[in-house]
C-alpha cells in the first residue's frame, strides 16, 4: 500500500514539471513587444510608421493624436486645427469656390496647410443648362475666392439635357427641342412649329406663335392680333384664321377659335346689309320676306314666285 502511494506521488510531481517546463517555453515564445507595460511593448502611434487607420505618420485615425497643419487628413476630426481641405490638416475652413489649402493648387505656392487663393484659370463650380442656355465651368482669378462665371451658349433650336448639363446637339423626340419647336427625328434636327400649333412647352390654353413664343391658343379671349399665337383675333377671341370671308365668325356657340359659317338666318353686321342675312354656307342673301325672282337669291333657298317674295321655308331648286 505504502508502496503504491509512493509511485503515486512520484508521478505526479512529473506531470507537473512538464507542465510547468512546457508554460515556461510557451511564455519564452511570446511577442513580448505587445503586452502591455512589458518593456518591449510598441506604441502604433508612435513607431514612425503609417499604419493602421493613421491618415498621416503617428496621427489621424480613430486611435491616434490629431494631425498638425499639411499633415494628411479625410476628415476634420484627424485634425488638430478641426479643419481638413483638399486632404491637408488646414489653417481654415478653406471651403469657398476659388481656394486651396496645398502649394500645388494656390497662385502663391505657399506651403501646405494655408489656406489661399487657387491658381489663375483653375475650374470652378459646376457646368449649368437652363431655359435654353448652357453655362460652362467658371474660372478663379488668382487673387480672389469667387468663381467667375463661365461662358454662356444659346442652345438655339435644341432644349437642355439635364443630365448632361449641356445643350443637346440632336434629338429623337420633341422633348429634346426648345420651346416651340419639333423635332424630325429622321434628320435629328428641330425645326420652328407653325403658328397656332399647341404644345411644344406651352400650357394647355397656350399656343406656339410664329417667334417660337407661348401666346393665347385658339378659342381663348383677345384684344389683338398680337396676343394669339395664331395670329388672328377675330370677333374678341383668337382664331385658327382670319376668317373674314363673309358670314364666317370665329365665336360661333361650339365651335369657338374655329373659323365657321354663321347660322342660317343670322346676321353678320359686318358682311350682311340690313335687308340680308346669312345662308349658313358662308354668304349673305336675301332675308324672309325680301323681294326676288330666284330661289338662289334667298338666304332660306326658297322664293315664292307667287309674291316675289322669299319665303322661311327652304325647298331645293329644281
Amino acid at each position: 500500500m505504502w508502496k503504491n502511494q509512493y509511485l503515486l506521488a512520484i508521478a505526479l510531481s512529473a506531470g507537473a514539471l512538464s507542465t510547468l517546463g512546457m508554460g515556461c517555453e510557451l511564455i519564452a515564445t511570446v511577442d513580448r513587444s505587445r503586452i502591455p507595460g512589458d518593456d518591449g511593448v510598441t506604441d502604433g502611434c508612435a513607431d514612425g510608421t503609417k499604419n493602421g487607420d493613421e491618415t498621416d505618420i503617428d496621427c489621424g485615425g480613430s486611435t491616434c493624436p490629431q494631425c498638425e497643419l499639411a499633415k494628411a487628413c479625410t476628415a476634420k476630426g484627424d485634425c488638430a486645427s478641426g479643419f481638413c481641405a483638399d486632404g491637408v490638416c488646414c489653417n481654415a475652413a478653406c471651403d469657398a469656390e476659388c481656394d486651396a489649402c496645398t502649394a500645388d493648387l494656390k497662385e502663391s505656392g505657399e506651403e501646405d496647410g494655408s489656406c489661399g487663393p487657387s491658381k489663375a484659370e483653375s475650374e470652378c463650380g459646376e457646368a449649368t443648362c437652363s431655359d435654353g442656355v448652357q453655362t460652362a465651368r467658371g474660372t478663379c482669378d488668382g487673387t480672389s475666392v469667387e468663381c467667375e462665371a463661365g461662358e454662356e451658349t444659346s442652345c438655339e433650336t435644341f432644349a437642355c439635357d439635364p443630365d448632361e448639363n449641356a445643350c443637346f446637339a440632336e434629338c429623337s423626340e420633341d422633348t429634346q427641342c426648345a420651346k416651340c419647336h419639333a423635332c424630325d427625328a429622321g434628320e435629328g434636327t428641330c425645326s420652328l412649329a407653325p403658328a397656332g400649333t399647341p404644345g411644344l412647352g406651352c400650357e394647355d390654353d397656350q399656343a406656339c406663335d410664329a417667334e417660337g413664343e407661348c401666346k393665347a391658343a385658339n378659342g381663348q379671349e383677345c384684344t389683338d392680333a398680337a396676343d394669339c399665337g395664331s395670329g388672328s383675333c377675330v370677333d374678341g377671341v383668337c382664331c385658327d384664321t382670319a376668317c373674314d370671308s363673309p358670314c364666317q365668325a370665329c365665336n360661333v356657340e361650339g365651335l369657338a377659335g374655329t373659323c365657321s359659317n354663321v347660322p342660317l338666318g343670322a346676321e353678320d353686321g359686318m358682311d350682311c346689309s340690313d335687308v340680308n342675312v346669312c345662308d349658313g354656307e358662308g354668304a349673305c342673301k336675301l332675308a324672309e320676306g325680301q323681294r326676288c325672282t330666284m330661289h338662289s337669291q334667298c338666304a332660306s333657298g326658297n322664293c315664292l314666285e307667287s309674291v316675289g317674295a322669299c319665303d322661311e321655308i327652304e325647298i331645293p331648286d329644281p
